[in-house]
């Protein structure tokens, strides 16, 4: 998913409790890049409000109907699945190693805790309308510890060192222009190389590069 500088970023809000969707919803409304389409309480909600009002990102709990948050992860994987072309950014209160990796794994491009400040959710919210990941700092620093672990048995190392440094740096949740400005490099130059570390680790979303990443014990 791609968005052009002044285009307006259209969300659906999919949480279980109305006050919280209603609060988010207005004060989004006030910033002048952003507009709340539709919400969503459940999962088939959110699914029929996607089908029915095509935004460009869905804001979503992992907890849905006082269950676990299993129900948030499922519905990530069947709406990056269903509709491609829509970003899940997570939204939520819940934070560990685990639902880092496993909202990843389900397609989100992003994952930022409830306790965020406006001015941060708005940030992340243009970068996953870009295509690109968006981690808020405690989201983050899981997904570096990510990269530390084990490789699996008869995997060796497939990427240059400039690629690992690409990698890290998606870790932290910079975008292509900002890994640019610390490697001295050209925005052209990071996009060839985060298409070929993609390429080579058989991925196809930015989110899933640190991930194998890390279970190929590459950094």
């Amino acid at each position: 998913m791609t968005a052009e500088v002044g285009e307006i970023a259209r969300l659906l809000i999919v949480d279980d409790h109305a006050i919280f969707r209603y609060g988010l919803r207005s004060i989004l409304e006030q910033e002048p890049g952003v507009r709340v389409v539709a919400e969503a309480a459940d999962a088939a909600e959110a699914m029929r409000a996607v089908e029915t009002h095509r935004p460009d990102l869905v804001l979503l709990d992992l907890k849905l109907d006082s269950g676990a948050e299993v129900g948030g992860l499922d519905l990530c994987r069947r709406l990056t699945q269903a509709f491609p072309e829509v970003g899940v950014l997570v939204l939520t209160t819940f934070l560990s190693d685990r639902l880092v990796v496993e909202a990843i794994r389900h397609g989100a491009k992003g994952y930022v805790l409830k306790d965020v400040d406006v001015a941060s959710l708005v940030r992340s919210i243009d970068a996953v309308r870009r295509g690109e990941s968006a981690f808020d700092s405690h989201a983050a620093a899981v997904v570096v510890r990510s990269l530390s672990g084990e490789s699996e048995p008869g995997q060796k190392a497939v990427l240059t060192d400039r690629e690992l440094e690409v990698v890290r740096l998606l870790a932290r949740g910079l975008s292509n222009r900002e890994i640019g400005a610390t490697l001295f490099i050209s925005e052209s130059t990071v996009k060839f190389h985060v298409h070929n570390i993609m390429s080579r680790l058989q991925v196809t979303r930015r989110t899933e590069v640190v991930y194998r990443a890390g279970q190929l014990g590459l950094v």
